[in-house]
């Protein structure tokens, strides 16, 4: 889908990275520029395979590497000759930082009209946080997902993901897409100032919804605070989400207990002492959580086993969808990654693997133009 369309990536650590896999696997070229002798720090991040860290090997596929010191006027010079033939930039930089360093939106344009640069950063190029420091947890404060992220007793719980990070990424990929759609009708280029914060806060339509038009905090429905909404424990200490929302659901889980007597206990809320509620966990603490998951083949209630990470890849809905990716790295061996979550037409078969620090630097300084004393010069420089 997108071969031929080239892309600098000058971010590091997970939200750039990710947004910049999610082009490779499209198709797009994705040539990460990368700190001389370090690299991206996430390379660093335990646990290692064996040389990178694993977290950076599953965020960095379909890319080449380069690296180049962009505090040099040589390296910025190798910049803007990759920026010149390439569509789309992304960096994740605080506000300004690109501008001090000479490679920023306005000095791109110069020299590529058509350019899609995309800025990808906690709290975006503009308002009173733009310069503030910040990590997931900051952006889910900030933007209220913690507010009503809670424990039945009230206090706020962390994602166990990085929810700012990956929805900041995929609104990146959003806007780049629509960058290149115009660049391609129109033969214009495009800013995208994409902060984490904002999309944290747009994904957050149903509640802030629920807040304008009754002036209290969406604590009902949708965040445990239903009996046929919910997630109990079983006997084997695991657990099980119920998610009987309709009542044609409700029915059916109902029935095929043989518990007609709950059949009222429809809009029962999940408090301590309320019958239906004290039923329900009871009758899930009875079986395990392989009798759940036979019990919810069976009956079509919306009854999950809540899987644990181990289980995932090696699970049934994994292995239906294919979700598993095996590459084999040339350091760190058969790496098995989740494949990107797109199927069809849009994303090719088959990846290359995370590369090695500076792994195709040579390369491109090469197609690029530059001969063999330059590039030695280069590298006696710390420029690459």
């Amino acid at each position: 889908m997108l071969k031929g369309v080239r892309v600098l990536d000058l971010s590091r650590l997970l939200p750039g990275p990710y947004a910049t896999m999610l082009l490779g696997d499209m198709g797009a070229e994705v040539i990460k520029i990368e700190e001389p002798g370090r690299g991206d720090y996430m390379r660093e991040f335990i646990p290692l395979v064996k040389k990178d860290s694993a977290f950076f090997l599953a965020a960095n596929r379909n890319k080449k590497s380069v690296t180049l010191n962009l505090k040099s006027a040589e390296g910025r010079e190798i910049f803007f000759r990759l920026a010149g033939s390439s569509d789309v930039i992304i960096e994740s930089f605080r506000p300004g930082v690109v501008d001090a360093l000479g490679i920023g939106y306005e000095a791109v344009k110069e020299i590529n009209s058509g350019i899609v640069y995309c800025s990808l950063t906690g709290y975006g190029q503009t308002g009173h946080y733009r310069q503030r420091a910040g990590h997931d947890i900051n952006y889910l404060a900030t933007s209220g997902v913690l507010s009503v992220n809670r424990q039945r007793g009230g206090a706020p719980v962390m994602p166990g993901i990085q929810m700012a990070d990956l929805t900041g990424a995929l609104y990146a990929v959003i806007g780049v897409l629509s960058g290149l759609w115009r660049q391609q009708r129109e033969g214009k280029g495009s800013y995208i100032d994409a902060a984490m914060t904002d999309g944290l806060v747009s994904i957050s339509l149903m509640p802030i919804a629920y807040q304008l038009a009754t002036g209290r905090r969406n604590d009902n429905m949708l965040s445990g605070a239903l009996v046929r909404y919910n997630i109990y424990l079983t006997a084997d200490n695991k657990y099980v989400a119920l998610g009987a929302l309709e009542d044609k659901f409700w029915q059916a889980f109902c029935l095929g207990l043989g518990r007609e007597d709950l059949l009222p206990g429809f809009m029962a809320l999940a408090v301590e002492g309320d019958p239906v509620f004290e039923a329900v966990k009871e009758i899930f603490k009875s079986r395990t959580k392989e009798q759940w998951a036979e019990f919810a083949g069976a009956v079509d209630c919306c009854l999950s086993p809540v899987e644990e990470m181990d289980e995932v890849l090696s699970g049934d809905y994994a292995a239906g969808r294919k979700l598993a990716l095996d590459i084999m790295h040339p350091v760190e061996g058969l790496l098995t990654q989740v494949r990107n979550p797109l199927q069809g037409d849009v994303v090719p078969v088959g990846a290359t693997p995370p590369p090695v620090l500076g792994q195709h630097t040579m390369e491109i300084l090469e197609w690029l133009g530059y001969q063999a004393d330059e590039i030695n010069s280069f590298r006696d420089k710390g420029v690459v």
